[in-house]
């Protein structure tokens, strides 16, 4: 992949943030890293775009247009699976359970996301 043009990513991030919100794609990785129903176990993050790659796929995005969506992505400070659910999107159940669990004061660190420099 050639290093990414900052003003064309500038340009089609918000029709690429579009296009993810309207296929599903952060409620499905959220559902993957973070499942509504306890009898499902969370898949773990691999600091890579991975479950991503799959709910892309599956969804009908073409292989081509992968490097475009996680350049943007990159953009907007989500560099893995993870990372899209606690710093691109808004709200996510994996974001509200990692703060609810720091506010209670029951971990410092959760599977998916890193501990962080002030712990």
């Amino acid at each position: 992949m050639e290093p990414a043009d900052d003003e064309f990513v500038s340009s089609i991030a918000s029709d690429v943030m579009t296009c993810l919100a309207r296929s599903g794609y952060f409620a499905k990785l959220d559902d993957l890293l973070s499942p509504e129903d306890a009898s499902s176990a969370p898949q773990n993050c691999e600091r890579t775009f991975k479950l991503s790659e799959s709910i892309l796929l599956a969804s009908g995005f073409e292989r081509d247009d992968l490097d475009d969506i996680f350049t943007v992505l990159q953009s907007k400070g989500g560099c893995c699976d993870c990372e899209v659910l606690y710093n691109v999107v808004e709200t996510s159940r994996l974001k509200t359970k990692y703060w609810l669990s720091r506010a209670a004061g029951l971990t410092t660190e959760t599977p998916h996301r890193p501990k962080l420099p002030m712990d």
